[in-house]
């Protein structure tokens, strides 16, 4: 009997500090884990006002940077008429205006392109609209609570099953145009599909945390520091926004001057160089 008293006076004690040690280790774990679980949060959140500011400074300056660029493209077709006459004056070639027009054109498709993606997106942010406050908030706690059973960062089984990655698409999507409706239509899919899967119980990852912490921490300071979140200040600063619809009209203007110099460039070489001009007529 006293050996047994012995023996469990002697065991206890190691055993106890163990079992304590891990379990500390797991406490401290699991707070570092719902840090990681918050700054993912966090920065998708970040992400989401970057969107929302992008909308917003293309709906309130999208008309005079589509008309700057507008001036922009016209300067460089023009200067690539300079490079192509100049080119076949130094040969002492006439230049073919048909061919010269469409060499120029197929060169220029890109700068069209762009504009073109402008002038849509401009349009666009112009007809979002203001999403309520309401809205807003009613769909960033639903999207918390679908994050932190689904986000691909938090379950590894997302990025793994094709169902879960659609609906978390989908998650995405509805949260960054605040539709309330289909976030929770989509939470009730979700919670069937973890159901289905078995696994609407998983178990955090704890591995590598530091590092994770980190990398979302770099990327949290990165969304910050960039556009589009920056321009968040400037549409929240009257001055600033007065001062920057200033600077727009000067981009203006100095495109507007540059286009003048470069159209009485091309006139005065080609009168110069008696440069022959050929339309081929069907």
């Amino acid at each position: 009997m006293r050996e047994n008293e012995f023996a469990r006076g002697f065991e206890d004690p190691v055993s106890k500090c163990e079992s304590n040690r891990l379990m500390e280790v797991f406490e401290s774990d699991k707070a570092r884990y719902e840090e990681y679980e918050e700054l993912l949060l966090r920065r998708d959140q970040l992400c989401r006002e970057a969107g929302s500011y992008a909308t917003a400074y293309k709906a309130e300056f999208g008309d005079m940077l589509t008309e700057n660029f507008k001036l922009k493209v016209e300067c460089i077709k023009k200067k690539k008429t300079i490079s192509y006459c100049r080119r076949r004056m130094n040969r002492g070639l006439p230049i073919d205006a048909e061919r010269m027009n469409v060499e120029i054109a197929e060169e220029m498709k890109l700068y069209y392109l762009q504009l073109k993606e402008l002038m849509a997106e401009t349009k666009e942010a112009k007809e979002a609209g203001n999403v309520g406050q309401y809205r807003y908030n009613r769909a960033k706690k639903i999207y918390r609570r679908l994050a932190k059973l689904i986000h691909p960062d938090i379950n590894k089984l997302t990025a793994e099953n094709d169902d879960l990655k659609a609906l978390w698409d989908r998650i995405v999507d509805a949260y960054h145009h605040s539709d309330i409706d289909e976030l929770n239509n989509l939470e009730a899919l979700v919670y069937k599909a973890l159901e289905d899967l078995g696994a609407d119980d998983f178990e955090p990852d704890f591995s590598n945390i530091e590092e994770r912490i980190e990398r979302v921490e770099q990327q949290i300071n990165e969304i910050l520091n960039t556009e589009p979140y920056i321009y968040g200040e400037l549409l929240n600063d009257e001055e600033k926004k007065k001062e920057y619809i200033e600077q727009l009209k000067a981009e203006h203007a100095d495109y507007e001057q540059y286009l003048v110099l470069l159209t009485n460039a091309l006139d005065e070489m080609l009168r110069e160089g008696g440069v022959k001009v050929v339309w081929k007529m069907n």
